[in-house]
């Protein structure tokens, strides 16, 4: 639908499906009028004969609510030969109203709209059902459908008219009774709807250790659900413990983030998914972040080029975990621009100050990774706590020149009530899933 003020409301559909049918005469029953126009005792072809479905787990179920209405070896039979005080049935031009004769029962999973119809072509008369509450109405009229809910019963009763019966001929009349089920989908189907899916599985925890938070490109406190994709517990504050005169502190009213995302660029506060946790969920967050972003797996290249104190034997089990998927993670030992050639992502970890005593990134390498990500590769940055120094200031230059929408802050977080093993290792589980549902799959649901 538009937006437009003349909007049309949504087309409703509906699926129909015969689940009950009835039986001919020369099958086992029908209703047969012979002789004087009654309906003989004396044949066994007597009978309006409804036959119940076949399966125990039936949508529909017919219940007898009058002596008309004989259940006969898994069959309903209405049987109208002791209308008559000698039991010889309905009569020769005569009209009959039998109201509740039987009961139309919803025995499945969904609410349905039931209607009956009698072939009676052959019969010099009217037979139709009707709803008990209606007699002038017929079931076999759109505007005289039964509505049934999930567990509930509707009364139907029976009208004969039996005119001038042709004495000479039996008369056979067949009833078919229909559910018809509401659907917002127009796919063809005859079937009920199948039950939603059940929900994947999410991670429950992630543990940031030694984490800075991250803040607005302009230095501001970040809170934009649409680049937060994790934030610390409203339990968690961020400290200053080398008052850095970048620092930026969150007030007590906005939940301090841990990972934000910007197309193709992400920022972790930690080291998130190496082996010095044994938090798992952690790993899976990654992995799942980079299948995200990439819409798939490739080759992820980790930087040991910048004098990183972590190398990628620093996170094994997170390399196991992305390689399970198919992702293809190496190390780059040497030419950092020239590599990128042959990547679809570059994961960066900085430890304390390592990277940025190391020099940090030239001023070529942060052009070449800018055009790497104008040409979709993702960038996968990975900050510190600033406690006994910090690269993140490096990190932030690089962020400049992707023109990213956050950046690192010179802090620490810290939560005493969830943590690991201190108060500097937050725990989490406030989760941005209306915006990155995928980040939190739990392992194997992505």
């Amino acid at each position: 639908m538009d937006d437009r003020g003349d909007a049309r409301r949504p087309r409703r559909f509906m699926r129909r499906r015969t689940l009950i049918t009835g039986a001919a005469a020369s099958g086992i029953g029908g209703i047969t009028l012979i002789g004087s126009g009654a309906f003989d005792t004396a044949t066994a072809e007597r009978t309006a004969t409804v036959n119940f479905a076949d399966d125990e787990n039936a949508y529909l179920g017919l219940i007898s609510e009058s002596e008309y209405a004989v259940e006969e070896e898994g069959e309903l039979a209405l049987d109208f030969t002791e209308v008559s005080a000698d039991s010889d049935g309905i009569g020769r031009n005569s009209e009959y109203y039998f109201d509740a004769v039987f009961a139309i029962a919803n025995q499945g999973t969904q609410p349905v709209s039931v209607t009956a119809s009698s072939d009676a072509e052959s019969f010099d008369g009217d037979f139709r059902l009707y709803p008990t509450d209606d007699r002038s109405g017929t079931l076999d009229d759109a505007d005289n459908v039964i509505d049934i809910g999930v567990g509930d019963q509707r009364s139907v009763g029976t009208h004969i008219q039996t005119g001038d019966v042709d004495t000479s001929n039996d008369v056979a009349i067949d009833i078919s009774i229909e559910a018809v089920f509401d659907d917002e989908g127009d796919d063809g189907g005859d079937e009920p709807d199948e039950p939603d899916p059940e929900p994947p599985e999410t991670i429950d925890m992630t543990e940031f250790f030694s984490t800075s938070s991250l803040v607005a490109a302009d230095g501001s406190p970040l809170d934009d659900d649409s680049v937060v994709a994790v934030r610390a517990e409203p339990t968690a504050e961020n400290e200053d413990p080398e008052e850095d005169d970048e620092f930026v502190s969150y007030p007590d009213d906005t939940e301090i983030p841990l990972l934000a995302v910007d197309g193709n660029v992400l920022g972790f506060g930690s080291d998130l998914g190496s082996d010095g946790s044994d938090v798992d969920a952690n790993r899976t967050l990654m992995a799942n972040a980079w299948q995200t972003v990439l819409d798939g797996t490739g080759t992820v290249l980790y930087d040991e080029t910048h004098g990183q104190t972590l190398t990628l034997d620093a996170f094994s089990a997170l390399e196991s975990v992305a390689e399970d998927r198919g992702f293809d993670v190496e190390a780059i030992g040497s030419e950092f621009v020239d590599a990128l050639n042959d990547a679809d992502a570059v994961m960066v970890a900085t430890d304390n100050d390592d990277v940025a005593s190391d020099g940090g990134f030239s001023d070529a390498e942060r052009s070449a990774l800018a055009d790497f990500v104008d040409d979709g590769g993702a960038v996968f940055l990975h900050g510190t706590a600033s406690f006994d120094g910090t690269s993140n200031g490096v990190l932030n230059a690089v962020l400049d020149e992707l023109d990213a929408g956050f950046r690192f802050n010179f802090d620490q977080v810290t939560d005493e009530e969830n943590s690991g093993f201190a108060p500097f290792v937050p725990r989490t589980s406030n989760f941005n899933d209306d915006e990155f549902p995928d980040f939190f799959l739990a392992e194997g649901e992505l």
